[in-house]
């Protein structure tokens, strides 16, 4: 089901910016996941040293200054 979704909103012409993610205590890239053949052309890897953050949102919230 998720794959029929994802493949309708590719025949819209959308595409995806996919930055990379802590998974684990390892930091992985598109690259690093199995991804259907159907859809690699519609995701668009963002290099990790433009997104870089090795700190959680949860984290940033508790740090935030009000």
């Amino acid at each position: 089901m998720m794959l029929e979704i994802h493949i309708g909103c590719k025949s819209t012409g959308c595409s995806f910016l996919v930055s990379g993610c802590n998974v684990d205590g390892v930091f992985k890239v598109l690259n690093d996941f199995d991804v259907p053949g159907e859809l690699k052309d519609m995701l668009i890897s963002v290099p990790a040293e433009l997104c870089r953050m090795d700190i959680s949102s949860s984290e940033i919230r508790k740090n935030r200054e009000i």
